[in-house]
């Protein structure tokens, strides 16, 4: 099975910006849920903050390449 790390090693730029924008979407509904208290999986915002974090950083490892 692989990685996160490995999954979006592979992606190209616009399947990471989709990634990106679903993973957002994601989170803000963790945050609505906990604010409602309605939320069971708290520790799922976490992993979608981790997440986001990782594909940003692909996103930007993409930037620097194309300026070389």
């Amino acid at each position: 099975m692989a990685t996160k790390k490995e999954l979006y090693k592979d992606m190209t730029v616009q399947e990471l910006n989709a990634a990106l924008n679903k993973l957002q979407k994601e989170y803000q509904e963790y945050r609505f849920e906990k604010v409602v208290g309605d939320a069971r999986k708290t520790h799922e915002i976490k992993l979608a903050r981790k997440n986001i974090a990782r594909v940003k950083t692909f996103l930007h490892k993409h930037e620097l390449l194309e300026k070389k």
